[in-house]
């Protein structure tokens, strides 16, 4: 049975965790470095506790997503901030959040990433979307002409948001048919999740260029 894996450099876990998930591996001592991957590859969730301060994390997740590839990852920070938040979110997390959310919070974090989705707090979500609409590269329209018509209409539905269902509802097709068009879009502009599909369609190619340090 697949379990949460939560890797912290505390040398004990914040108890709201094992509250959330009881039977979560707890890795305390911790540092950001790189664990076991068989361990990290057969977990349902990595949950990664960036708590040392002027660290986003960002490369901390490229590392455990190149041993976890199809395992999601999120970040708990102990002050979250937007910088970071985007930071790891371009580095390969789907989800960002505070190191002290509530149980219950945690199990719905679980269940969005779990079923494909991204969670972060609406301020950096308002934030994301502003970025976006304010860049619109012409290489973004050259990129998407890779895709057939269908691919493109999917691709482009994906990065506003929609759901495979509601994707499927508006186009007449079945959700399974979505899921195809939307593999080969993935595959033809070399990205890996919606996240940077989104960045691509809206012409945010790359945000590896945030700061790798917070000030405050």
């Amino acid at each position: 049975m697949k379990r949460h894996v939560f890797i912290t450099a505390r040398s004990q876990p914040i108890p709201r965790w094992q509250e959330a998930f009881p039977n979560a591996r707890l890795l305390c001592d911790q540092p950001t470095t790189q664990p076991d991957p068989a361990l990290l590859s057969d977990a349902s969730i990595i949950w990664l506790h960036v708590a040392e301060e002027g660290l986003t994390g960002a490369d901390w997740v490229r590392q455990v997503r190149a041993m976890a590839e199809h395992v999601p990852i999120v970040v708990l920070s102990n002050v979250p901030e937007d910088e970071q938040g985007m930071a790891v979110l371009a580095a390969g997390a789907t989800g960002y959040s505070s190191a002290l959310t509530l149980p219950e919070v945690l199990r719905q974090v679980a269940n969005v990433v779990e079923q494909g989705g991204l969670w972060v707090g609406p301020q950096l979500m308002r934030r994301f979307m502003q970025g976006l609409a304010t860049r619109k590269p012409d290489s973004t329209v050259h990129a998407l002409n890779q895709l057939s018509q269908r691919e493109r209409q999917v691709a482009e539905a994906a990065s506003r948001g929609s759901s495979n269902k509601e994707i499927a509802r508006v186009m007449g097709i079945t959700e399974r048919t979505v899921k195809a068009h939307l593999g080969a879009a993935f595959e033809k502009l070399g990205v890996r999740d919606r996240m940077q599909l989104a960045l691509l369609v809206n012409g945010v190619e790359d945000l590896t260029h945030l700061p790798q340090k917070i000030h405050a």
